[in-house]
């Protein structure tokens, strides 16, 4: 089989754009032809799974977003097999949220611990979906833990305001 990365990446930016404009079946058909035309090895395959996975998610196809948000962190974790890398941490954020959405915190907690000491700057985000899957599963003092680290590696004041925000109801807990 011959792959066209070219190909790939135009087909990739329309599905994009279609996503964005809301023409989401437009959109997927475009990513399932990017990832026909891309090489197994390409260095954007952990995006076009990823960007493939919020078109599905965003409709309601949750088991498929799931497989493909790990096959986004799959492609992630080949490329930067010591899952330091921003793109990596992406895909374990992308897969945890999904994993929670589906009401698997158990799930998203697993994903994400693996990811937990080795995201360097991007450390906040795993410890966002950390805190919520800790939460639904009940323990609040460890989800509040989370949730504090989250909003002190934000990487601006402002993200950091907005993850006060956004986690207020785990944050408010009392020991």
């Amino acid at each position: 089989m011959s792959f066209d990365q070219e190909r790939a990446a135009a087909l990739a930016k329309e599905g994009f754009d279609l996503w964005q404009s809301g023409r989401l079946e437009d959109a997927l058909l475009k990513y399932v032809a990017a990832l026909d035309a891309a090489d197994p090895s390409h260095y954007a395959l952990p995006d076009y799974h990823g960007e493939f996975a919020s078109v599905l998610a965003t409709l309601g196809r949750d088991a498929e977003a799931h497989e493909q948000y790990q096959n986004s962190l799959t492609h992630a974790l080949r490329q930067e097999p010591h899952g330091r890398g921003p793109a990596v941490a992406v895909a374990r954020y992308s897969l945890g949220e999904q994993l929670l959405k589906m009401k698997q915190p158990q799930r998203a907690l697993h994903v994400i611990t693996q990811g937990v000491g080795r995201a360097g700057e991007h450390e906040w985000m795993l410890r966002v979906v950390e805190a919520r899957a800790l939460w639904d599963l009940g323990r609040r003092p460890e989800s509040k833990q989370s949730a504090e680290l989250a909003v002190l590696h934000a990487p601006s004041e402002t993200k950091a305001n907005d993850l006060r925000r956004y986690l207020a109801e785990i944050l408010a807990v009392t020991s």
